[in-house]
């Protein structure tokens, strides 16, 4: 073999040697599965994601996140005679009691009370029909299109589904909640009621086994069999896993293999910063547009192997004049070709823009305006002009005769 040869073949092994390999996709048992890059909204990995499923308990998710947003927290809410008549786990309401919201939101995601989230839907909208409505409605505002809410507990019921996606695409904007990171990561709760006084141990048993987790919900009926929406934070990175149908400790192995290989292959980027500039506008040559991000983005790539970003501008059409804080496009990212998400710009400054018309205009007013002033000027002239000496001495004189 030849000394090249040989150099060729030891350059290839010490590459392959110090290449860190991504983690096989996690083999999963739960039926419906998603790990969702909290800060992009990224898929990393999924498995039957829009595959329409019974979400048992975490359905209270959407739920508590409506109460909070309700900004009443400290409402006295008197318990009507349906939530005690509710089977599964509960904290006990008994009809005409009188909790603080805020409290059956800890009840709710903490404990998972049934009872809970019924007496936060029948508070908020009298019925849980009407609630159910608005439930819907905020889901589709939210993109998780292919779900369809029932009731607001998870107990099963007719009609009453999602998706791994949707719970994704749920979980991940009622964490941009700091009331509702704080409950969720809560792992126990003192309870006062009037039937029943414990503390309350959250059922999400991830917040003392699993390295950087914070959160969110557990779920269990006989027809989903078990649910969960999981998410940690480490180094800044945050993960959601959702599985769906997944069978009793199979169901905390799930999330864990989700949340590993995300932690394991991938590293968070930040694209873009708020306010900070990302692309610059020629108007024409006097004027340039500084256009800044709205709000900070990042992206997951993974930290093996080759991933291309790209960035394309997608401009609003623009008039006459642009306001500082006037949004006047995105800025689209795509990793190998696809779409990952996006930001909106707006206008550093202000700026008005002059175009060939009006151009034209102004050339014409200026040069109505130059001969006004020539004319002005012409005039005054005249007025100031000495008379001739020598003809007024003359005809004086004759007079004189």
């Amino acid at each position: 073999m030849s000394r090249k040869c040989f150099f060729i073949i030891l350059s290839i092994f010490l590459y392959l040697a110090m290449s860190k390999p991504l983690l096989a996709e996690p083999v999963l048992n739960g039926k419906g599965a998603v790990l969702l890059d909290a800060q992009s909204g990224q898929v990393l990995f999924e498995k039957n994601k829009d595959e329409k499923l019974p979400p048992a308990s975490i359905t209270k998710i959407l739920t508590a996140m409506m109460a909070v947003e309700s900004g009443k927290p400290h409402d006295l809410v008197t318990v009507s005679s349906n939530p005690p008549l509710l089977e599964g786990t509960r904290v006990y309401l008994e009809e005409g009691e009188k909790v603080v919201l805020r409290n059956l939101v800890v009840a709710a995601l903490v404990y998972s009370a049934n009872d809970a989230a019924l007496a936060i839907a029948e508070y908020l909208s009298d019925t849980e029909e009407e609630f159910a409505k608005l439930m819907n409605k905020k889901a589709r505002e939210l993109g998780a299109v292919n779900s369809n809410f029932v009731n607001s507990h998870g107990l099963n019921e007719n009609g009453h589904y999602t998706t791994a996606y949707d719970m994704a695409v749920i979980t991940r904007y009622a964490l941009n909640n700091e009331t509702f990171r704080e409950i969720v990561s809560m792992k126990l709760f003192d309870w006062e009621g009037k039937a029943w006084q414990t503390r309350l141990i959250n059922k999400n048993e991830l917040l003392w086994s699993y390295k950087g987790a914070n959160g969110v919900k557990t779920g269990y009926t006989k027809e989903a069999k078990c649910t969960i929406a999981a998410s940690a934070i480490r180094e800044g990175q945050t993960y959601i896993a959702v599985v769906l149908g997944s069978i009793g400790n199979n169901t905390w192995t799930d999330a864990e293999k989700l949340l590993d290989y995300g932690f394991n292959n991938f590293q968070t980027v930040q694209l873009a910063g708020p306010e900070e500039v990302v692309a610059t506008l020629v108007l024409d040559e006097k004027n340039k547009l500084q256009l800044a991000a709205d709000r900070q983005f990042s992206l997951s790539l993974p930290q093996a192997g080759n991933k291309k970003v790209e960035s394309r501008l997608s401009l609003k059409p623009i008039g006459d004049s642009i306001n500082k804080g006037q949004v006047v496009g995105e800025m689209i990212y795509a990793v190998n070709g696809q779409d990952v998400g996006s930001v909106k710009l707006v206008a550093r400054d202000q700026v008005k823009i002059i175009n060939w018309f009006d151009r034209v205009i102004y050339l014409f007013a200026g040069i109505y305006l130059v001969q006004i002033l020539w004319r002005v000027v012409q005039r005054w002239r005249k007025t100031r002009r000495p008379r001739n000496m020598f003809a007024s001495s003359t005809r004086s004189f004759y007079r004189d005769l």
